[in-house]
């Protein structure tokens, strides 16, 4: 059997991997640039590629049951909006400009 503390681990590192590729993976199909938006989807990829890699790597000791559920609805939310952060965070479609 699974130990909760095993299952969070894998729940949290399944949800961070997935949102740092689907960001990765976005394509911007003639929207405009957005410099703000480019900077916070480059700090999301960077902080949940890294806590995808800790925990791949058993690196990342504590798991906490409120961090996933976090990780877990923002990786929804990703995969929702289609990698569009500006979408997701500022409400705004993909030819809108900031």
């Amino acid at each position: 059997m699974i130990s909760f503390e095993v299952l969070l681990a894998v729940l949290n590192g399944l949800s961070c991997g997935m949102m740092s590729v689907r960001m990765l993976a976005y394509r911007r199909n003639g929207a405009k640039f957005n410099r703000s938006a480019s900077l916070l989807v480059y700090l999301l990829i960077v902080a949940s590629g890294t806590v995808a890699i800790r925990i791949a790597f058993g690196e990342y000791k504590i798991v906490d049951p409120a961090e996933t559920l976090l990780n877990l609805v923002l990786c929804v939310a990703v995969l929702r909006a289609r990698g569009n952060v500006a979408q997701l965070f500022y409400g705004m479609k993909s030819n809108e400009q900031l």
